[in-house]
């Protein structure tokens, strides 16, 4: 099985597991909802970029993005997106890519977020958010993006089938 492979299920394996932790049942609010279920707060999110040097996996929030991610153990799922910067994919480039994942979700476990909450993506030569044809822009797309999503049921909630 090639590495790919293998985070991809291992990714599914972890949405798996956080899903038999924790069942949330979450649809659009309506009136018959909101009175049917106690469904008042929908998830919510928060994300957070950390760029990297050129070809470095060296994960360093800066102090505000750090104060975002030491809440992180009270999401519900953390979705960790390594990227680079190089405009043709190679299996050098995957490889960095996923190394600055696997970095950032070190950096999560470390300071007490369980692994089964965090699912890892990865991808080179692609999504890039600015130019990469000037330095500035090269800068910008050596990156993880971390999504953090918090869901809060209320006490009317329940997780039962209806």
């Amino acid at each position: 099985m090639t590495i790919k492979r293998l985070v991809i299920l291992a990714s599914f394996m972890t949405f798996a597991n956080v899903a038999k932790a924790q069942t949330f049942h979450v649809e659009p609010i309506t009136s018959n909802t909101v009175s049917d279920v106690g469904i008042i707060e929908m998830p919510r999110s928060n994300t957070v970029t950390v760029l990297f040097d050129n070809r470095s996996i060296i994960f360093r929030p800066n102090f505000s993005d750090s104060s975002i991610l030491d809440d992180a153990k009270h999401a519900a799922l953390i979705t960790v997106r390594g990227r680079t910067s190089t405009p043709i994919p190679s299996a050098n480039d995957e490889q960095l890519a996923l190394s600055r994942a696997v970095s950032a979700r070190k950096y999560l476990v470390e300071r007490g977020v369980s692994p089964l909450k965090i699912h890892v993506n990865y991808a080179s030569g692609s999504d890039f958010i600015a130019d990469n044809s000037t330095p500035e822009g090269k800068c910008q797309n050596q990156r993880v993006k971390i999504e953090l999503v918090y869901v809060t049921p209320t006490s009317g909630y329940s997780s039962a089938p209806q």
